[in-house]
């Protein structure tokens, strides 16, 4: 970027700004002074947390006194190295410290109204062609001390950045630590409960997401409800760590439900950090059990259970709807559809008829060519049992 300070340095400097310049430089330790002074009277955050220490403070007053004051006396030296070192150190360790960036321009401000202060005091002193001069140089010197003020956000606001990756990255670490078991070695699990403001001890739940759009929504539907969470991106899913305090893991539903996800699985509640990972994979049986909504696992039990042995699952297709999965397309179809929605109606043939639009007669017509061809009786209680999870798994498994 072009350098603002050439507007008040060797070619544009006027002998008498100079004269100024070079008089406040020899008392920049004075001014130095006065400026801590008053931003320890003005601003209480730079006295309330210890940071920046009272050494850091008039380190960085004073260098970036020192720096603006030699370019006023046309003393800068070229071969310096950069010339908002100061000013890009300051930002960048006040980001570090946490000190807030309006304290930080604050503080500048006030070196710029001492700088200011400093030189009309001398000019005034120095008589009124001084003053003239530095009148005539005023907007060269405020141009010179906005820039330092612009370059000491930039480095800050850069540092910030810079830590708010940091901390991203160490939160998914800490996330994934707890999600791959981890949570049980104690250095990690207080780690964790500090990084992601969680319980260690207390009652938690995890949520699968289907989809890596829900994230921020979903932390912000839970926080409503007084719920915080923590969140990892994992390939095509999104995972929560929701501390659940005295809430349930309805209150997790329902304040996921309204935002209109395709899938999410709700695990049950667990004690602590330490057994994040039961709940992680309690959580994902639920969302691969069901094929669309919010679901706790609790809800979804008979395809949890399909889901978690898809081999069982499988031969249960096959044993109980074979015949039928083996007709052309369009029959096989109907067949289905008849036998779910009777199933549905709690064996209402009446029900299901109204269901599918057609006669009574059409659908015990239906339901009598499943049991020929699949050898079953629709007065068993068993069966009726198989051919619920058969379907069942026919939707989840495909």
């Amino acid at each position: 970027m072009a350098l603002p300070v050439t507007d008040v340095t060797s070619d544009r400097v006027s002998p008498g700004l100079a004269t100024l310049g070079r008089a406040l430089l020899e008392d920049v330790e004075g001014i130095t002074d006065r400026l801590v002074e008053a931003i320890l009277a003005e601003d209480p955050s730079y006295t309330a947390s210890g940071r920046p220490t009272p050494e850091d403070l008039r380190r960085s007053c004073h260098d970036n006194l020192q720096r603006i004051l030699e370019n006023l006396a046309d003393q800068r030296d070229p071969a310096a190295g950069d010339p908002f070192e100061a000013p890009r150190s300051t930002g960048h360790r006040r980001a570090e410290q946490g000190v807030p960036l309006e304290s930080v321009l604050h503080a500048y401000r006030l070196g710029h109204r001492t700088i200011w202060e400093e030189l009309v005091t001398h000019a005034r002193g120095a008589g009124g062609a001084t003053l003239e001069v530095l009148v005539d140089a005023a907007s060269g010197v405020w141009e010179l001390v906005d820039t330092y003020s612009s370059e000491v956000a930039r480095s800050y606001r850069e540092t910030e950045l810079q830590i708010a990756r940091h901390n991203d990255r160490r939160r998914d670490a800490l996330i994934d630590a707890l999600l791959d078991g981890r949570g049980a070695e104690r250095a990690v699990a207080a780690d964790a409960a500090t990084a992601l403001d969680l319980p260690e001890h207390g009652r938690l739940c995890v949520v699968v997401v289907a989809g890596t759009e829900h994230a921020r929504r979903a932390a912000d539907a839970l926080a409503v409800r007084g719920l915080r969470s923590a969140w990892r991106t994992r390939a095509d899913r999104e995972v929560g760590l929701v501390g659940l305090g005295r809430a349930g893991t309805g209150d997790v539903v329902a304040a996921l439900s309204v935002l209109g996800v395709a899938r999410a699985g709700v695990s049950p509640a667990v004690d602590g950090l330490a057994d994040v990972d039961v709940a992680h994979r309690l959580a994902a049986t639920a969302l691969h059990a069901q094929t669309q909504g919010v679901a706790e696992l609790d809800a979804v039990l008979p395809g949890a259970l399909l889901v978690t042995a898809p081999d069982l699952a499988a031969r249960l297709i096959e044993r109980s709807l074979a015949p039928v999965l083996a007709l052309t397309g369009a029959e096989r179809d109907l067949l289905l559809e008849t036998l779910a929605a009777w199933l549905d109606c709690g064996g209402s043939a009446g029900q299901t008829a109204r269901r599918l639009f057609c006669h009574r007669n059409t659908v015990l017509n239906r339901l009598r060519r499943v049991e020929v061809l699949t050898g079953r009786s629709l007065e068993r209680v068993d069966h009726l049992v198989e051919w619920r999870l058969a379907l069942l798994a026919r939707e989840l498994l495909g």
